[in-house]
């Protein structure tokens, strides 16, 4: 199938769009995928590139769109399903396959760099399924890995059960990293190429500090340095990865925050992304909805919080920079718009909100 964008398209940076639910109790689908294009530091009105249920999470390798989305498999279950696509001209993005997860509750999708594999990570269920990409783009039935339900972390809110919130390859894609919330731990595994399942390795995991339910991480292209985003306890962890021995430990810990800030018990943090030179990482605040702006030291990659930004609009659920450097854009997935703000490249701080646009449940933003 192949969508294309009919509306005359603006010359600029192409911006793919995910959706996902528009309310914060869960209601409401994400209608689709999106494209719009970006132009002197606006965005135009986004356009229907892709019609999908709530595709909440976006991936791109070898020139194809991977995205995890939610649909009806062969018995009727509504279940987390992958679905690559190949990239075209313009707006332009054409069907190449979909394979179901074994079960719900997707919240992300991670593609390794060679593009020939997947993994769908189902947050309330806890587990992962992962999937062979042939070079069609076509992928295999799913390899699935479920974490015991009975390890898990002390919040007994939150922490009842494991929570697989993103799958990650390592630099070398010779390991996957499962951030798991519900047991404050980062699964480690070895990838299987000629699969795409994930056996055991040893140690099998990261275990992060009780209650912070770690949920997203992000490799520095030096590939030693990794920074761990921590929803529940509004914090960065920077951990060093040895490949050598398949092993991440911590070296430091860093509040979202600032000390004594109002709110910060209830927020959740949520997102990371780095400056176009990585002398400078961004994190995002739900809730407390606010931007913090982190100076990466260039000896060590130790963090320094240098600016907290608040955000106009409600739950930020994902972060992107263009190509640029000078504009960092938010998918404010419940205010239903995506936000610009412009940079200073000097210093990584962020101005005031510049432009947006109004799109329902934006919750991930990929320049591609």
């Amino acid at each position: 199938m192949m969508v294309r964008g009919a509306a005359a398209q603006a010359k600029g940076q192409r911006l793919f769009i995910g959706t996902a639910n528009t309310a914060r109790d869960g209601s409401g689908i994400g209608p689709g995928i999106f494209a719009a294009q970006f132009v002197d530091g606006k965005l135009t009105q986004p356009e229907l590139i892709a019609k999908i249920d709530s595709p909440g999470f976006l991936a791109t390798a070898k020139g194809m769109l991977f995205a995890q989305a939610t649909a009806s498999n062969a018995a009727g279950k509504r279940v987390s399903v992958a679905v690559s696509y190949r990239i075209g001209s313009g707006h332009s993005i054409s069907e190449l396959g979909r394979a179901f997860s074994q079960d719900g509750g997707g919240c992300h999708i991670g593609v390794s760099k060679d593009a020939r594999a997947a993994f769908i990570s189902n947050y309330g269920p806890g587990n992962v399924s992962s999937f062979l990409v042939e070079p069609s783009g076509k992928m295999s039935e799913a390899s699935f890995i479920q974490f015991p339900a009975s390890e898990h972390g002390p919040d007994k809110d939150r922490q009842t059960s494991a929570h697989a919130h993103s799958g990650l390859t390592s630099p070398d894609g010779d390991f996957v990293f499962v951030n798991d919330l519900g047991c404050d731990r980062i699964h480690v595994f070895r990838l299987d190429h000629a699969t795409a399942k994930l056996e055991p390795h040893k140690p099998d995991h990261w275990a992060g500090t009780a209650g912070a339910g770690p949920r997203h991480l992000v490799f520095h292209p030096n590939g030693e340095w990794v920074y761990n985003i921590n929803e529940m306890g509004s914090s960065v962890d920077q951990l060093l990865w040895n490949p050598t021995h398949g092993v991440l430990t911590t070296k430091g810990t860093w509040s979202t925050i600032p000390n004594g800030a109002p709110g910060k018990d209830q927020s959740r943090s949520c997102e990371m992304c780095f400056s176009k030179d990585f002398r400078f990482l961004y994190a995002s605040n739900r809730i407390h909805e606010s931007f913090a702006v982190f100076a990466i030291d260039a000896a060590t990659g130790n963090l320094k919080l240098i600016q907290e930004r608040m955000n106009p609009g409600h739950e930020s659920r994902h972060m992107a920079i263009d190509a640029s450097g000078k504009w960092f854009l938010s998918a404010n997935q419940f205010s239903g718009d995506i936000s610009v703000f412009p940079i200073d490249t000097a210093t990584g701080k962020l101005g005031e909100r510049t432009s947006q646009v109004q799109i329902a449940g934006p919750s991930c933003l990929l320049f591609a």
